[in-house]
């Protein structure tokens, strides 16, 4: 194989369809590695990626532009395959390695990205997929050999989501307070992330698992993969049926989606003192009554993605505990727009993982 010559799947205007190119690469210098491609997940945040910017509400849409992502834009960010080249000072990865890609990139010298918190770098952000070109091409140039983390002998194509899909359910659930066997949590949002939170809670936490979704397959994977009971937000007054349902202790909700309606259902459904982490980035604005809060005691949380020591964390529990394996579906790179557009509508179950 050509390592001189990446061919890459592209967008040179945005909401514009992909389409194939070609890149000539350098050798890597340093510390960089060039890693081929074997898979690559498909994330609901590349809809938004493609689209320049996300809902932020009152007709508001933020630009990714203008926040410093130029075109053409190389989507994918979740990136695995094997080392096929070395810069002369990587260090702690050799040519052959089968790895995933660490793709949330910031400065790498402020004192956010040095405490291993890159994904919330406000200085310079050059993320996989974004800023800089990502896994949907069959070569990946990574700036620096510690944004790899071997994958032994993991399904590689389940490892590769562990790079967004893992971690951002991994970092939301890490910020959950630790619970009882009587108490449930609350799943908002059963896509691939969202089912991915619902297989490692129901692998790692006491509490009982409720999952949240309109589509019924989906509510239907949900308790296939751990959890103990399922309902549909749009259901006739759902929020006082799913409380009732779990005698009204729900500790804790977990909002994959992001948009008015399911935070609003987060905040009604748990408990007093209980929490809602807000991870989807659906979009829209967050409209509550303020006394509540101080009412319930509650407690509002945003988590984005996670940082690469909690992706180590996260392929180190997946060689040692046999985790859920939630759905996941092979297809090939040519038929991305395709895939984007099937995950536009709805009509993904788990995570859609290309192969180059």
């Amino acid at each position: 194989m050509n390592y001189r010559c990446a061919h890459r799947w592209t967008f040179t205007k945005w909401g514009g369809a992909l389409n194939e190119t070609s890149d000539e690469l350098a050798p890597p210098a340093g510390a960089e590695v060039t890693v081929r491609v074997t898979h690559c997940g498909m994330c609901h945040s590349d809809l938004h990626i493609q689209a320049g910017g996300f809902d932020m509400g009152g007709g508001k849409l933020s630009s990714l532009e203008r926040a410093g992502t130029a075109l053409p834009v190389t989507m994918g960010h979740e990136i695995g395959g094997e080392v096929v080249e070395v810069g002369p000072e990587a260090q702690g990865v050799k040519v052959g390695d089968r790895v995933i890609v660490y793709p949330w990139l910031g400065c790498g010298r402020c004192p956010t990205c040095e405490r291993g918190d890159e994904h919330l770098c406000v200085r310079a952000m050059r993320n996989l997929g974004m800023q800089l070109p990502g896994g949907y091409a069959d070569l990946v140039r990574v700036p620096h050999a510690k944004y790899l983390v071997p994958i032994g002998t993991l399904d590689p194509a389940r490892a590769a989501t562990f790079a967004c899909a893992g971690i951002t359910a991994y970092g939301a659930i890490t910020k959950l307070d630790p619970m009882e066997a009587d108490d449930f949590v609350a799943v908002i949002g059963c896509g691939g992330v969202g089912m991915t939170a619902v297989a490692l809670l129901s692998a790692t936490r006491k509490a009982k698992v409720v999952a949240i979704d309109p589509d019924p397959a989906k509510r239907e994977a949900a308790l296939a993969y751990g959890a103990a009971l399922a309902f549909d937000p749009g259901a006739p007054d759902a929020a006082r049926t799913i409380g009732k349902a779990c005698a009204m202790n729900i500790a804790g909700a977990v909002d994959f989606v992001g948009s008015e309606s399911s935070s609003a259902l987060g905040v009604n459904l748990v408990r007093r003192t209980g929490q809602v982490v807000i991870v989807g980035l659906f979009g829209g604005e967050l409209r509550m009554p303020l006394p509540l809060f101080p009412l319930k005691s509650l407690r509002l949380t945003g988590s984005y993605v996670a940082g690469l020591n909690e992706l180590r964390e996260l392929v180190a529990l997946a060689q040692r505990v046999a985790l859920p394996q939630t759905p996941i579906e092979l297809r090939p790179m040519a038929g991305v727009n395709q895939a984007l557009g099937d995950l536009a509508q709805g009509r993904v179950v788990g995570r859609v993982v290309l192969q180059p």
